[in-house]
């Protein structure tokens, strides 16, 4: 996880990048230097290689300064109308840490030529500062094919969807169907929050690794992404171990000032939820890119649908259950995603045919238990429009979209 946080993302990433081609660039010197100059390089002078040398690393970072520049434009325009937590987001892409760590190192190559060459001509140094700078090139126009996708609400959409499914997948396949578990009973605390924030994501192999060890079960008590206050359980455990072993558990909890990507269903859910409410606002009156949110989250909850509310289980090399995180039930998703569309889309007959189509489609992927929720959340919807004073037709459009249980019914 240290990969992808704000600080790697901005500083150690780019600079390891940068240092590591300022280092090619000392080594192309010093290898001219001891050897000699290939004879299959162009002839060049001193000054000529010099001239080329400063040429490319002031492009280098004239182009690494614009980019950011319109890098933090663009995505500033982006999260006031999409959503400001894409910000954090945004950092972490990985072709945008390319592209830094390539222009610096650019700029850093070409300037440890220039120091380290003196009178005599870089030969090697300044064939490698062209190649860079055509990679540079290549990259940057890359770059900006990419920043222009990561502003268009569909596309980020999409890529959030698209994670969330996975992780609602990985849920679903980690659910404890034919695996041994302890008796709940069984469990004592181990390991406590010592200070109020936000739960950051824990190494979740790590602590099969220290479960497997000791040869004992652990259970998560709270989701990643949770607020907690000084002293509220973070892990409990079902067999004994020793001292070590409980010291080292203290050790995986952390905690975050803010909340952060804590890499859950519930972060990538929330998102989506407030770019649909950015979007229903009256500030923003975009209904198709909240509709599209609405297709998105019944996408996603299918891969749970049809799934038993079961707790996630994480085994050992040896197979057996080492570490227990928190479920996720249909029920309690679909509120999590639906109840505040449904709330803010009252108001809106188009958005509410679009929650009615995503109901449907949810009833008949899934099972009773996915059914009945389905139920109950399109009873409310019609409640809410019914309040809000539409007139019969308007809320038979709706009706005629929602799943019909005594049809189901009857077709089963």
């Amino acid at each position: 996880m240290t990969w992808r946080t704000p600080f790697t993302a901005l500083l150690t990433v780019p600079a390891t990048i940068a240092l590591m081609i300022a280092l090619a660039g000392w080594v192309a010197v010093m290898v001219e230097r001891i050897y000699g100059t290939p004879g299959w390089l162009v002839p060049l002078d001193a000054q000529a290689a010099r001239s080329i040398l400063s040429v490319v690393a002031t492009a280098a970072m004239t182009a690494l300064s614009l980019t950011y520049s319109l890098t933090l434009v663009v995505f500033t325009l982006a999260a006031s109308s999409i959503g400001p937590r894409l910000l954090k987001r945004f950092t972490t892409e990985r072709a945008n840490q390319i592209t830094a760590g390539l222009l610096g190192g650019t700029f850093l190559f070409a300037l440890v030529g220039l120091g380290f060459s003196g009178a005599q001509p870089a030969r090697i140094a300044t064939l490698g500062a062209g190649v860079l700078a055509v990679a540079s090139v290549v990259q940057l126009i890359w770059f900006v094919r990419l920043v222009a996708q990561s502003v268009s609400v569909d596309d980020e959409l999409a890529k959030i969807a698209a994670r969330l499914r996975a992780d609602l997948a990985a849920l679903r396949d980690n659910s404890a169907e034919d695996i041994a578990l302890p008796d709940p009973a069984t469990f004592t605390p181990c390991a406590a929050v010592a200070e109020p924030g936000y739960l950051a994501r824990l190494d979740r192999d790590g602590l099969v690794t220290v479960a497997h060890k000791a040869g004992v079960v652990l259970r998560l008590e709270h989701v990643a992404g949770a607020y907690l206050f000084p002293g509220a359980q973070v892990v409990s455990i079902s067999g004994t171990a020793p001292a070590e072993v409980l010291t080292r558990l203290q050790g995986f909890v952390r905690q975050e000032p803010a909340r952060s990507d804590a890499g859950t269903v519930h972060f990538s859910m929330n998102l989506l939820v407030e770019i649909a409410l950015r979007a229903l606002s009256p500030g923003v009156n975009d209904t198709f890119t909240a509709l599209a949110v609405s297709d998105m989250l019944s996408g996603a909850l299918s891969e749970v649908a049809r799934a038993q509310p079961r707790p996630e289980v994480l085994r050992g090399p040896d197979g057996a259950a080492r570490l227990i995180l928190p479920g996720a039930p249909i029920r309690a998703l679909l509120d999590e995603a639906y109840h505040p569309l449904r709330r803010a889309a009252a108001a809106n007959i188009l958005m509410a045919q679009g929650i009615a189509r995503a109901y449907q489609r949810l009833f008949s992927a899934g099972h009773a238990e996915t059914r009945a929720a389905v139920a109950a959340h399109a009873d409310l919807l019609l409640a809410d429009l019914a309040r809000h004073g539409h007139s019969t037709a308007d809320i038979a459009a709706v009706r005629d979209l929602m799943p019909d249980p005594a049809r189901a019914a009857r077709g089963s």
